[in-house]
């Protein structure tokens, strides 16, 4: 059987390191990266292997993991089917999190390059192509632990529209959640990374978000909270990657979170705009997709 060709382990940040000689986006050295296109797949291999340490030596946190496309969609279907951890999208202050609850399971499927995943009160869809990289943050304690993981996309593949207020995007053509229908409206987070939905029925809700369009969302929230609160329409958070939606009641402020899908939009913690958390900064040629956090 023929093994598959070892991806580069490039993330897009090309400048050598003038100590090691290694770069700091790969920790390759020049002529590693200069012979790499016509290497050998056991050269590859010890690479891969020396990259790690590599890393921890150059105090980089980032790092690319060797998953061709496949991998990457065969470690979502694993991810989700077996339920070892959570899948968060959005940005740091608006992000909604899939993750079974106890004792639910999540079933997922394949269909082309999307996979997607249902449990109560939530369900996910991830598009994995070509343009897709699997990112690696190490912990701290241990360089070689994969705890956090991010699929990120390259910039220049996909891109979402970008709304600075309340915005109405009108019927949602593809829910992932399809007992649940309504007009999709954008809250205006103004972010590359990922935009924070609601999509509400008749009712409301949807009153107060029409009233509320064209408005920045720190101006109209202390008048739409309380509806929102009270209806608790669906939300749904795009990114370039995917989406997730969250059903179920939204805790008042202070509250504590359901267990399973679940969301948390903190406006006080949206200023610094920050897309990931602080120890987690991608190279600039990508967007975060969705991040991996194992249990």
């Amino acid at each position: 059987m023929t093994q598959p060709v070892l991806v580069s382990p490039c993330t897009g940040i090309c400048r050598m390191d003038a100590e090691t000689g290694w770069c700091l986006g790969c920790a390759r050295t020049t002529q590693e990266i200069a012979d790499w296109g016509g290497a050998r797949p056991e050269w590859r291999r010890d690479i891969w292997s020396a990259i790690p340490d590599r890393m921890s030596r150059l105090g980089i946190a980032c790092r690319r993991l060797p998953w061709s496309t496949e991998e990457i969609r065969s470690f979502v279907r694993t991810s989700l089917e077996q339920g070892t951890g959570t899948w968060v999208m959005g940005v740091v202050g608006a992000v909604a999190e899939f993750t079974p609850a106890p004792g639910m399971r999540a079933e997922s499927r394949t269909m082309g390059a999307t996979v997607t995943a249902e449990t109560n009160n939530g369900a996910i869809a991830l598009r994995i192509d070509d343009g897709v990289r699997a990112l690696c943050f190490d912990a701290p304690d241990s360089p070689a632990k994969r705890e956090r993981i991010v699929l990120a996309v390259k910039r220049e593949t996909r891109r979402l529209p970008v709304a600075k207020t309340i915005t109405r995007l009108g019927a949602d053509i593809s829910p992932l959640i399809r007992n649940d229908a309504g007009s999709l409206f954008d809250l205006g987070l103004g972010r590359k990374e990922a935009r924070f939905c609601l999509r509400c029925a008749a009712g409301d809700a949807h009153n107060a978000l029409l009233a509320a369009t064209g408005t920045a969302l720190e101006d109209c929230l202390p008048q739409i909270a309380p509806v929102l609160l009270r209806e608790s329409p669906t939300r749904v958070v795009d990114t370039a990657l995917g989406r997730i939606e969250v059903q179920g009641t939204i805790p008042p402020p202070g509250g504590r979170s359901p267990c399973g899908p679940h969301t948390h939009l903190l406006p006080g913690q949206l200023a610094p705009g920050r897309a990931l958390p602080i120890g987690m900064d991608l190279p600039r040629a990508y967007l975060p997709g969705a991040a991996f956090y194992f249990w």
